[in-house]
């Protein structure tokens, strides 16, 4: 009976001894009497069997969901890389860009014979500016018209010293002071900057697409406060929107349209203007 008794406390142990939770006394008592009963010895040997099993089980488990884990993290870490590469690829891209609309922008600025014109927009306003640039002869005339009607024309001369500056409101013509002339001569413009690092830096904060504007195919550039329209060809500039912040006064976004032709300005075409 003492026996069977002992029985049930051993097997009662067994998970504690399993795990050396017991302590020495304990453990010793343990194993004296599995020395004399194969029962608990056996059931002893089943557990620590099944224990095991569990453990493989557990093992495999984990080690599954270290592969699925890992997998996952390879997965994750091969999209960022194809992520940062594509987007290098695309700045750099940008970049390329620029620095040649940069190049051939400056290139078409060099020229001291060309004829510009510009048409203005910004609310009820309209601005025509027709420029004719020879060396530095020029004559620019300025046109601005609003919906009431009112037109008012500034006239800019220069041919070698003689130089002119007349505004004409409701044509009543006024004869100024020329050396108050500042816009006069008209320059080619583009908004693309020089250098591959200004160009880098706007080419990380702008987006770049292909369009066409005035009949002239372009790269439109964007920020959040414009968009600009440059010619592929020449690198100047066909069209600038420079955008109100609010939506409410979105009617003021100005608006300017270019167009350029070079080599095709004759003395003929700056000729004094008439101030009687």
């Amino acid at each position: 009976m003492k026996e069977k008794r002992n029985c049930k406390i051993v097997q009662d142990l067994l998970p504690n001894y399993i795990e050396n939770l017991t302590n020495e006394e304990t453990k010793n008592f343990i194993e004296e009497h599995l020395k004399e009963c194969n029962e608990c010895k056996n059931i002893l040997e089943n557990m620590q069997k099944e224990i095991k099993v569990d453990n493989i089980k557990k093992d495999n488990r984990e080690v599954k969901y270290i592969k699925k884990y890992n997998k996952k993290l390879k997965i994750l870490k091969l999209s960022l890389l194809i992520i940062i590469l594509i987007y290098a690829i695309l700045i750099a891209k940008r970049t390329i860009i620029m620095v040649s609309l940069s190049k051939k922008a400056a290139e078409n600025q060099m020229y001291d014979n060309y004829y510009v014109k510009l048409y203005s927009y910004q609310g009820d306003m309209l601005t025509i500016t027709e420029s004719y640039n020879k060396g530095e002869d020029y004559l620019t005339t300025l046109i601005k018209m609003t919906s009431d009607s009112n037109i008012q024309k500034l006239i800019y001369y220069k041919k070698g010293e003689d130089m002119l500056f007349i505004s004409e409101v409701d044509g009543q013509k006024h004869i100024l002071n020329p050396e108050n002339i500042t816009d006069g001569c008209i320059l080619p413009v583009t908004y693309v900057s020089e250098g591959i690092m200004t160009n880098l830096q706007y080419a990380l904060i702008t987006g770049i697409n292909s369009s066409y504007c005035n009949g002239k195919e372009c790269y439109v550039i964007k920020g959040n406060s414009y968009e600009r329209y440059i010619d592929k060809q020449t690198g100047l500039a066909v069209r600038n929107i420079e955008k109100s912040n609010k939506e409410i006064t979105r009617k003021t976004d100005m608006v300017i349209d270019y167009e350029y032709k070079f080599n095709v300005v004759k003395d003929s075409d700056i000729v004094k203007p008439n101030i009687e």
